[in-house]
């Protein structure tokens, strides 16, 4: 642990404990770094190394008969907590027939993992870990109750004869720490898996967060900065949803994940701050735009802004809706090639635009996939200018969206700089070529794509340096010298 921790912990009787700036903090600075308690499988998860975490079938740990994916990974301290526990019980993995749907049978991984490390850090455990909210009452009320009943706390307590060791009530506050607090994080095995980041745990949602957080590997630490400037005393928020979801799915998502209803003035807004990312086209005056009227009542019915418009849906209708155009946003992650993403994403776009305001979050995912889409379309059936001119309209647009709802330096921010920087190169000389512009013009726009480049290399820089966005800083401030260097010589 960092003893030159920049926050201070407070509480009070909204949020319970939460973070605040200690120091006036710059764009980028380094907030505190924490440790994870315990890191292993989700619930749900299909099974996978329980070492290194990489797609497995049919490989087994000599020791314990659970899935381990080499000899390597079978010594690897990550699997011990499990591997002695199963040993000395002969507790085997049931072999199952398709290895790459859920095996509930690794749902008890995690929390086995979690209880292993509480004897081994007593002092940790009572210090940083038995303190995490838990809403063990209304946890009791969902089906998953019942699921971590059977495949967690009768698992381990009973079948693997763990009664001496752990309490039936012990068990089920690891099961509330790990579904409340734990957050999911990237494996370099292919699978997403979840850690309990202590310190990273008390810090207070927002759906505009000024802080933002790195995993790095091995050791899965993680590192929190600021995203923007902070004063001292200033709250600091991170982000326990996808920034661009609209209103309705982040509440709700909040509320069945974290157990509480955000009000932050993102929410509050019907329009998001004016981003318009739960926005839609009124379909009978075509002039108006449809508005939650009170976005932070779930029941609250949606009108047209147009006085003389009396159109008025429920919101029933609206999360039906919501959810429809999510299946449908969720088929094209699963086209097999880019120019057929490419296609039916801006086929998304053609349909939608008269139901989907141009910013809505359905939009600007669809867009922001485009734009990392367009430049690998291997059928150049497209003139490279077009394509061009498109990734970096549909660049733009997110980006002036991400200024609003996570402004600062953010890993989507920097990846999505690197992206239009070379667009913006090539329309740039495509111009001067053809004579549109002058020598000088040329260079001043090659400076603003070198700006795209230097800022996406800071950002990304700070990432694990084996991640795609680490990997992407390092060719950025590749590419940044050598576009200095051509600027320099014009």
């Amino acid at each position: 642990m960092a003893d030159n921790c920049r926050y201070d912990v407070k509480r009070n009787e909204k949020l319970g404990r939460y973070l605040v700036a200690n120091a006036e903090l710059g764009c980028g600075d380094l907030i505190f770094t924490d440790y994870p308690f315990a890191v292993g499988p989700k619930p749900d998860t299909p099974p996978l190394c329980l070492s290194c975490y990489c797609p497995i079938e049919s490989k087994y740990c000599s020791r314990c008969s659970w899935p381990i994916c080499s000899a390597e990974c079978e010594l690897s301290p990550n699997h011990q907590p499990e591997c002695s526990v199963f040993s000395k019980a002969k507790i085997k993995f049931q072999p199952v027939e398709d290895w790459t749907v859920s095996a509930p049978q690794l749902d008890c991984i995690t929390p086995l993992r979690l209880l292993v490390a509480k004897e081994q850090d007593p002092d940790r455990w009572s210090k940083e870990v038995q303190a995490m909210e838990t809403h063990t009452e209304q946890r009791r009320k969902r089906s998953t109750w019942k699921a971590d009943q059977i495949n967690i706390v009768k698992y381990l307590v009973d079948h693997c004869k763990l009664n001496c060791r752990f309490s039936k009530e012990l068990v089920e506050q690891v099961c509330g720490i790990l579904e409340v607090n734990a957050v999911e994080i990237p494996s370099r095995g292919g699978f997403s898996i979840r850690a309990v980041y202590p310190r990273l745990a008390i810090a207070a949602h927002s759906c505009v967060p000024n802080i933002v957080h790195s995993i790095f590997q091995p050791d899965y630490r993680v590192e929190v900065r600021a995203a923007v400037p902070l004063q001292k005393g200033q709250r600091l928020h991170l982000s326990y949803t996808h920034v661009l979801s609209p209103t309705i799915l982040r509440r709700e998502h909040l509320r069945e994940s974290k157990f509480f209803d955000c009000d932050c003035p993102r929410c509050t807004d019907p329009t998001e701050l004016g981003t318009h990312l739960s926005t839609f086209k009124c379909s009978k005056c075509k002039k108006g735009i449809v508005l939650s009227k009170n976005p932070l009542d779930k029941e609250a019915s949606w009108n047209c802004s147009e006085n003389d418009c009396d159109f008025r849906t429920s919101s029933a209708v609206m999360h039906k809706l919501l959810s429809d155009l999510q299946d449908e946003l969720d088929s094209l992650d699963s086209l097999d090639t880019a120019s057929e993403a490419v296609e039916q994403r801006e086929a998304f776009i053609n349909k939608y635009q008269l139901i989907l305001h141009q910013r809505h979050s359905f939009m600007l995912c669809v867009k922001h996939a485009l734009v990392q889409l367009y430049g690998r379309i291997e059928d150049r059936g497209i003139e490279e200018h077009v394509m061009s001119k498109r990734k970096v309209e549909l660049g733009k647009q997110v980006l002036q969206t991400l200024d609003v709802i996570t402004p600062g330096e953010s890993r989507m921010r920097g990846m999505l700089l690197y992206d239009l920087h070379t667009p913006l190169m090539n329309l740039a000389r495509s111009d001067f070529r053809a004579g549109v512009i002058t020598k000088e013009k040329l260079k001043e726009k090659l400076k603003v794509s070198l700006q795209c480049l230097t800022d996406a290399a800071r950002i990304l820089c700070r990432e694990d340096d084996q991640s795609p966005e680490g990997i992407t800083g390092k060719i950025a401030f590749q590419s940044m010298e050598q576009l200095q260097a051509s600027i320099a010589i014009l």
